[in-house]
């Protein structure tokens, strides 16, 4: 096989594309009249060549094509949904919205007894019976792709409450396309055309268009099992994935039999090369609308910055996909010459001229290890700054703590904790174990407790695997287990426990045999310890591997072995390094010398997250010192920061959040209800303090809306996604319908909106969920939202803003075809007789914040719902102000 010279670089145009300049449509015809596409698709070639063929697109004689295709609305169609066909936009299935009895009753359909498929299979009859044979597939969509269609947003809230309706919705669209994957593999021998050109036709491809919506914990708990069960049946899978996959990402690395992943715009490239590894290729999309509103340079330099983050290139591709009219000819052919010049193959295994080499397996690459507390995240990687584990909540050599411990008190702990976090401890080592208490009980607590006063994650420091598996299961987050080591009894009483509970662990190069005393044979250990890891499914990335620190007083040598070891383990393995850096000067006068001398000893070799005392100022200011000396400290800020002020950054956030979450502040429960969706609780929290006589004023401000505005920082950090966000908002309405008969606005009325909104999703664009967590937001804040829909002509905008009398007008866009029609819109609310009360904000994946206010003139921007939410009370704080003043000097004049 001929091996090709560069990358491949695909360039996908949208239907409005061809219809605006070609006339060429993409209607109800296109799917139902098999001539009619075969005619349409040679038109599309010629077309191609004639504006592109000098870049290689397109054909100037082309031959029929008996194509098959129904877009991605087979399977909707099939279980009963409305699908509205277009000229210029691609097939749009209307969600049916099934109620939970209906859900219930659901079963897999005969695929091959449905109207629609018996459609297909009669079109292929006709193109077989003219042409001899037929080619491509029909696209399967993906299961919460199909799930959402049959179920609504509603989808996203039983994933939290209707857990068993999820799967029972889940299995009945797997089954459904498991049978249709299998139909197109008997019918043409592929399964990919329909969905992307950039893979093996033969591949089972999964469009899943729609994760980037959902958290790595949800995909984890509820689509992977059902991806999992397609790909058993249907394989080699690849998947297609719109948006960043950064979240999911972990989640695809244990789908199986996975040989392709198609990665939209904002994806980490090169850490999904990392944790894929060379054999599953990629395909990188470009975002279009870069495409569109971005330079020929800056179209060329994004496809080079892919390139050099995609090697080996021999398995990589690049795709500019959805480019809609207007996307300027230039940017299309910049696209494909800088594909053509950066992205050179020049030998099998993968060197290019790129300048960038990376090394599968054998030396791995650096991993990146994730621990998660009740919100707050903490990454360890060789390329970041030291993580400080703090050493204190430890009851060893440690007498007050052992004496509260046994008495039951555990004030000290906390206090031990606020001291370190305050000092600027990034993770939370807990230990309790002293002899006489039941360990698994105290631990449990102990957990719970630091649990309700931080946010940072916990590592949870035991040898009693019982007392380890009592915390884990209260755990909220992502923790660290301290620790495995090399002992067979050991790995297989931990490991189990890893596995089950999704945590990261620290394994100890240590066995049956003691403690080697060559790096050598600490690397042996450590290398079994990962094998025995990735054996039960754990991925290489969460294991940290201590080394151990010896005494040097005992041995000299001890030290130099240690940091031997952590060169050696680190770089034939690619894991992350911890250390117990006080063991080192056991024995000797003045250790805080030598402990802060070998902790920037062991930065240079290797190490990423200490365990220590982060209140030692000493050795705080070494390991700031040794971040900035390894260029881990971006313009020496944490360590000018640390010099001039003491703690700052994430550890004072860290404390001023246990302050803010104190036990003891009435509110407190219900906050946290709110932030985690708990509806019942809230509701039942709300109740109590309404009966106890709380002021409703401020129980809406100090509580739900205080919460809420919680709930939508983690969602623009992309900390909490789509579901997260809806069940937080929805608990908060369940709770201000309880609070809102007892409210009184100064007039002494009931009505105490923040103001009207009108809303809608523009004309030509079918999408709603973003428009939707819009108004859920919106209507939770205390704003009365009228919500037009989807494909709302800008007259209706304009209309129901009259109507209603609205302070603001709120316009989404998902589509880059949406472009002229949000112009249009604003042009008209703007150049009406409301146009100067009337604020108007536009958001959407479409939009840019030059395009929307420069170009369009509105009046603000928003990147998602909860910024949406944010820029509409900034934009209300002013015109509605103005409107209430006019409002009082016409009842004074009328008085």
């Amino acid at each position: 096989m001929t091996q090709r010279r560069h990358i491949p670089l695909g360039v996908g145009f949208y239907p409005d594309w061809f219809y605006t300049n070609f006339g060429i449509s993409f209607g109800r015809d296109y799917y139902f009249d098999p001539e009619t596409r075969v005619a349409a698709r040679m038109e599309i070639e010629k077309r191609l060549h004639e504006r592109f063929g000098d870049v290689g697109l397109g054909n100037p004689d082309p031959k029929p094509k008996p194509l098959i295709t129904f877009g991605m609305v087979m399977l909707p169609a099939v279980f009963g949904c409305e699908i509205v066909f277009k000229d210029d936009a691609l097939p749009w299935a209307m969600p049916l919205n099934l109620s939970e009895k209906e859900i219930m009753r659901l079963e897999v359909p005969d695929l091959f007894k449905t109207s629609p498929m018996k459609e297909m299979i009669s079109q292929i009859d006709y193109l077989r019976s003219k042409y001899g044979f037929v080619i491509g597939d029909i696209n399967t969509t993906g299961v919460q792709n199909l799930a959402l269609k049959l179920r609504g947003d509603q989808l996203y809230f039983d994933y939290f409450e209707r857990p068993r309706l999820c799967s029972h919705l889940l299995r009945v669209c797997t089954e459904a396309m498991i049978q249709l994957f299998r139909f197109n593999n008997k019918t043409t021998g592929t399964a990919a055309v329909d969905v992307t050109p950039m893979c093996d036709p033969r591949l089972y491809v999964l469009p899943n268009c729609t994760i980037e919506q959902i958290s790595l914990s949800t995909y984890e708990n509820f689509l992977l099992p059902y991806d999992n069960m397609i790909a058993d049946n249907c394989n080699p899978l690849g998947i297609h994935h719109c948006g960043s996959v950064n979240e999911v990402l972990p989640g695809y690395a244990k789908v199986r039999h996975l040989a392709f992943l198609e990665v939209g715009f904002g994806s980490d490239v090169r850490k999904t090369r990392q944790m894929l590894g060379p054999k599953v290729a990629i395909n990188a999309r470009i975002n279009p609308v870069l495409m569109k509103n971005g330079s020929a340079q800056e179209v060329a330099e994004e496809v080079r910055r892919l390139i050099s983050q995609g090697a080996p290139l021999d398995s990589f591709s690049i795709d500019t996909v959805g480019l809609t009219h207007g996307t300027p000819d230039e940017n299309v052919r910049a696209a494909l010459l800088a594909a053509g010049h950066y992205g050179k193959i020049t030998a099998s295994d993968g060197t290019t001229n790129t300048g960038v080499t990376y090394s599968f397996p054998g030396n791995y690459e650096p991993s990146e290890t994730v621990v998660k507390g009740t919100s707050r995240e903490v990454i360890i990687g060789q390329g970041r700054p030291l993580v400080i584990i703090g050493e204190r909540i430890n009851p060893t050599g440690r007498k007050k703590l052992a004496e509260s411990l046994e008495k039951g008190d555990l004030s000290l702990i906390v206090k031990e904790a606020s001291r370190q976090l305050e000092a600027g401890a990034h993770i939370l080592d807990v230990n309790v174990g002293i002899s006489g208490i039941d360990e698994p009980r105290v631990l449990r607590e102990t957990v719970m407790l630091l649990q309700g006063i931080t946010d940072m994650p916990l590592c949870i420091d035991s040898a009693n695997p019982d007392a380890l598996e009592a915390a884990l299961e209260i755990y909220k987050g992502r923790p660290i287990i301290n620790s495995v080591n090399g002992e067979s009894r050991k790995l297989s009483q931990i490991l189990p426990l890893v596995k089950k509970f999704d945590a990261a662990v620290i394994g100890l190069t240590m066995d049956d045999s003691g403690i080697p005393k060559k790096a050598e044979d600490r690397l042996k250990i450590a290398e079994t310890i990962v094998e025995k890891a990735e054996a039960f499914g754990i991925q290489r990335r969460d294991v940290i591997v201590d080394p151990l620190a010896m005494a040097i007083s005992s041995d000299h040598e001890a030290g130099l072995e240690t940091l031997k070891a952590l060169m050696l383990i680190g770089k034939r393995l690619g894991v992350n390094l911890t250390l117990g850096l006080s063991n080192v000067s056991f024995g000797l006068p003045d250790r805080p010398a030598i402990n802060t001398m070998f902790l920037a000893m062991a930065a240079v070799n290797g190490l990423t997250c200490p365990i220590l005392d982060p209140t030692d100022p000493v050795m705080k200011k070494a390991l700031l010192i040794a971040d900035m000396i390894l260029a881990k400290d971006d313009f020496c800020m944490g360590y000018l920061n640390y010099c001039g002020k003491g703690v700052s950054g994430g550890a004072e956030k860290a404390v001023s959040k246990m302050k803010a979450r104190d036990p003891r502040d009435p509110l407190h429960a219900l906050r946290e209800a709110v932030i985690e969706g708990k509806r019942k609780v809230a509701v039942e929290q709300t109740e109590n303090l309404i009966k106890l006589g709380t002021d409703p004023h401020k129980l809406v401000a100090e509580a739900l809306i205080h919460a809420l505005n919680i709930v939508g920082e983690r969602f623009e950090k992309r900390q909490i996604f789509v579901p997260e966000m809806m069940i937080s908002a929805k608990t908060m309405q369940a709770c201000m319908d309880i609070v809102r008969p007892h409210l009184k606005s100064e007039r002494g009325q009931h009505d105490s909106s923040l103001g009207t909104v009108v809303i809608g999703t523009v004309f030509g664009d079918l999408h709603d969920i973003g428009k939707n967590l819009t108004k859920l937001l919106l209507e939770s804040a205390g704003f009365r939202v009228v919500d037009l829909g989807e494909n709302v002509a800008a007259e209706k905008f304009l209309e129901a803003a009259r109507k209603e009398g609205a302070q603001v007008v709120g316009i989404s866009s998902l589509l880059t075809t949406g472009d002229p029609h949000v112009q249009e819109t604003v042009r008209i609310i703007k150049e009406s007789d409301i146009g100067k009360k009337v604020k108007v904000i536009c958001g959407g994946a479409a939009l840019t914040q030059r395009f929307v206010v420069d170009t369009c003139g509105a009046d603000a921007y928003a990147k998602d719902a909860a910024e949406g939410v944010k820029k509409m009370r900034q934009l209300l704080s002013s015109s509605f102000q103005e409107q209430s003043v006019k409002t009082s000097c016409n009842e004074s004049h009328h008085s």
